[in-house]
């Protein structure tokens, strides 16, 4: 399985930019990252075709990018704020 150097450039643009954020948005769209490639690997078994590494990736990624930057930080602010958190 290989990648190109595409994917990584997109990959890290994503990263860099939850990375002017805060450290929970670089956090979750790594993971969801991550978690697009599994997904992409596991149908390269099933299906056994070439499949690109990016749909999977990239969506999950900016979705998370918008869940955490839209809603759990939000949340996460609220939080600490009334000092329940640290």
């Amino acid at each position: 399985v290989k990648l190109g150097l595409g994917d990584f450039v997109f990959y890290s643009v994503l990263v860099g930019r939850a990375a002017v954020y805060d450290l929970t948005t670089v956090v979750t769209c790594f993971y969801a990252i991550l978690t697009g490639l599994i997904v992409t690997l596991f149908c390269l078994a099933v299906f056994r075709k070439a499949l690109p590494a990016l749909p999977f990736s990239i969506f999950f990624g900016i979705f998370a990018f918008f869940l955490t930057k839209m809603s759990i930080m939000p949340f996460l602010t609220a939080l600490s704020s009334q000092q329940l958190i640290f």
